[in-house]
């Protein structure tokens, strides 16, 4: 797109409107100064609004939203002390002039220097502007709008050509690549390892200095930058060289944390402030970390305390250094004693290593969180875990009861509590039993089942039942241990009888002297046979077979 020839020859004032995708800004500005133009150009974009003043086709303004005043620049810069800008902004009330005409009368600075600082502000504006490149623009011809630029400024008469601004641009545009590629990000912190070479000039060497003097760590690159508002590009180009000639490192969590404990035994804000920028760049150094839970906790950040220990709990588990895990969940706890992410952790650690004592403890503080906002379900499957590990705990059963009925399942409460009541009336412990009775009936208040019960121990009956129910058990168990003992004497006696009747026969044939073993065993083995679990089987058969037995043994090796 070009610009209309009437707009760029004719008159009266005109104003044009358009989009830069369609025409770029350097063949606007190029354009605008080839037809001398005076004028307003606004432009806006997604990064916000810009307005750009032009006087005779040369850049003469800018302003943008938030954009600070040009007399605050220079004493954030530090070109001008504070107490020199408030002894001239007084100077220049009472004079009715400019405060920059102030400082230049007390001859704090030059008017060139003054100059200087505004043009160079513009240059890097206006390149800025440049680099971006899209938006919808409008440039309206006249003269410079009331209050809509600094009067500072206006007063200095600057005048940018479009020319120089372009090529300067286009300068910085390649070097941003080889900046970003030496200095990745404004986030980092820059320590110098040795001194850097001596400029050529006592100008760059100024520069280098005073740059020099903020890289001790403290500062990221972006803080840096910020301390020489008017040079920006300048600096970050200088950074540039210096990390490319080695002269800085980045700043190690080591170093960061070092710098932290070192400023907070003074001003414990500014060590927070610098901390969490460290962490951007090292957000999983445990020595920043912890550093990070101890300082919060001191400047009553305790938020931030607890998430910094979370992360080293984290961090440990994960590496399997379960000890120092236990401490910073020791640690959480003191922090914040309803946080249920750490009783969970403590919790299955305490499982994970068997320590009973501790998975109770931690168990039942885990569930009265879940039970405050209503996770029932989750209540449940730590209490049954519980109950596993300790059975005999009534509290425990009953409370995994009232947390199923309210999570919905009262019936399954109503059987647990039934089955551990059960087991509470063999025992005989009526008291015990006849509470978890008037549990099920708080839960099912219809349960004919508990009513009868609960009824029966209150009156007696039922241990009057139990301790017949015992007496008759035990005649019963008499009654068959006669039997069984009867016939045990029974079977033991047809034993010893057989017994003695193979010893008359083996006597009567024989069959010993006449070396006729096997007949003898025979018999024997019969009996054991037949009376296999008789003492007279498992003994006396057994030691006449044993007997029997060798002297086979020897017969067979003579008659070989």
């Amino acid at each position: 797109m070009s610009l209309p020839a009437d707009f760029l020859l004719g008159t009266p004032p005109m104003s044009l409107q358009g989009d830069l995708s369609t025409l770029d800004l350097s063949g606007l500005l190029q354009n605008l100064e080839s037809a001398q133009k005076q004028g307003l150009l606004t432009i806006r974009s997604e990064s916000g609004e810009a307005k750009l003043f032009f006087e005779k086709g040369r850049l003469a303004l800018f302003t943008s939203p938030g954009r600070a005043p040009l007399m605050d620049m220079l004493v954030a810069s530090g070109t001008v002390a504070a107490s020199d800008m408030e002894l001239a902004k007084k100077r220049a009330k009472r004079g009715k002039k400019r405060v920059g005409e102030a400082l230049v009368a007390k001859g704090v600075l030059s008017e060139g220097g003054l100059k200087e600082f505004a043009t160079a502000r513009l240059l890097d504006e206006a390149c800025e502007l440049i680099a971006i490149g899209g938006g919808a623009f409008e440039f309206t011809e006249g003269g410079i709008p009331r209050r809509a630029f600094d009067p500072e400024e206006r007063a200095l008469k600057l005048a940018l050509a479009s020319g120089p601004l372009l090529l300067e641009s286009a300068r910085r545009e390649d070097q941003w690549k080889l900046i970003r590629d030496r200095v990745p990000s404004d986030a980092i912190h820059y320590v110098v390892q040795h001194p850097p070479r001596d400029p050529e000039t006592p100008e760059a060497a100024e520069l280098l200095a005073n740059v020099v003097s903020m890289l001790d760590g403290t500062r990221s690159v972006a803080e840096v930058v910020a301390g020489f508002p008017h040079r920006l590009f300048e600096v970050y180009q200088l950074l540039a060289d210096l990390a490319d000639a080695h002269v800085l490192r980045m700043a190690s969590p080591s170093d960061m944390n070092r710098l932290v404990q070192e400023i907070a035994r003074k001003d414990s804000k500014r060590a927070w402030a610098i901390l969490q920028r460290g962490l951007l760049t090292h957000p999983l150094s445990p020595n920043l970390l912890m550093t990070k839970a101890m300082i919060a906790q001191d400047i009553g950040e305790l938020e931030e305390a607890a998430e910094a220990l979370k992360v080293l709990v984290h961090q440990h588990l994960h590496c399997g250094e379960t000890e120092l895990a236990l401490e910073g969940i020791e640690r959480l706890k003191g922090l914040d004693p309803d946080d249920a992410f750490v009783w969970e952790r403590s919790y299955e650690l305490a499982l994970q290593d068997k320590r009973k004592s501790d998975v109770l403890r931690d168990g039942k503080r885990l569930v009265e969180l879940y039970r405050g906002p209503g996770l029932f379900k989750k209540a449940v499957v730590v209490l049954e875990n519980l109950v596993e590990m300790d059975p005999g705990s009534w509290e425990l059963v009953i409370d995994l009861a009232k947390n199923r009925a309210d999570g919905g399942d009262r019936a399954a409460a109503v059987a647990e509590l039934e089955k551990f009541g059960s087991v509470r009336l063999e025992k005989e412990e009526y008291a015990l039993a006849r509470r978890i009775y008037e549990e099920i009936l708080n839960l099912d208040p219809d349960h004919a089942g508990a009513k009868a019960t609960v009824s029966s121990i209150k009156s007696g009956e039922l241990a009057r039942r139990i301790e017949h129910r015992k007496k008759v058990r035990a005649r019963v168990a008499a009654f068959f241990g006669v039997i069984a003992t009867c016939l045990w004497l029974g079977y033991e006696s047809s034993a010893r009888r057989a017994y003695v009747g193979a010893t008359h026969e083996i006597g009567r044939e024989r069959w010993i002297e006449k070396r006729h073993y096997l007949e003898a065993i025979d018999a024997f083995e019969t009996i054991r046979v037949d009376y296999r679990f008789s003492t007279t089987a498992l003994y006396d058969v057994r030691r006449q077979l044993e007997q029997l037995r060798t002297k086979q043994e020897l017969k067979e090796r003579e008659q070989n």
